[in-house]
């Protein structure tokens, strides 16, 4: 299945999660924006994300993470009072939590395999520590390179004005 395809199918199969992160924005307000998504709101994001993925040609599961990493924002949205900043906090555990059913479908339908689903969990739960996480515990070299395609495309597929 191509990564058009993929979009297709979620598109068609989920579209009240589409909505949510349509509506979902990274900003409170134009005077704050979140210097870490310039880009708007969490569809935007997700369909850059793809975008990285399909033009570096990367392993599908990580195309799958790369659609499904970030569902799970729309439901941990909260401002910052210290700043006015849109965070997250938690969104990667929600994310998975929402993926685990898709994916479900997704290896009853035979799209992916039971190793697939279980790699694309991983990534998804995983995806934010290049941040936060302490990556220097990774062993799993295949392993350790999906998680790399993932936040490349996760990285690239934003705009910042911070590194």
């Amino acid at each position: 299945m191509s990564l058009e395809e993929k979009i297709i199918w979620f598109n068609a199969n989920y579209p009240d999660i589409v909505s949510a992160m349509q509506k979902c924005s990274h900003t409170e307000n134009i005077a704050n924006s979140n210097p870490y998504h310039i880009e708007g709101d969490c569809w935007s994001h997700t369909m850059m994300v793809c975008k990285v993925a399909q033009i570096k040609n990367f392993a599908d599961e990580v195309q799958w993470a790369c659609l499904l990493h970030d569902i799970g924002k729309p439901y941990c949205r909260f401002v910052n009072k210290q700043n006015n900043f849109v965070n997250f906090k938690g969104h990667e555990q929600k994310s998975l939590e929402l993926a685990k059913p898709i994916l479900k479908k997704l290896q009853k339908q035979n799209t992916i395999t039971q190793n697939q689903n279980s790699i694309i969990q991983n990534l998804i739960l995983h995806h934010g520590d290049f941040y936060h996480g302490d990556i220097s515990k990774i062993e799993n070299k295949e392993w350790f390179n999906l998680l790399k395609q993932l936040h490349i495309a996760d990285k690239l597929g934003s705009f910042s004005i911070k590194q």
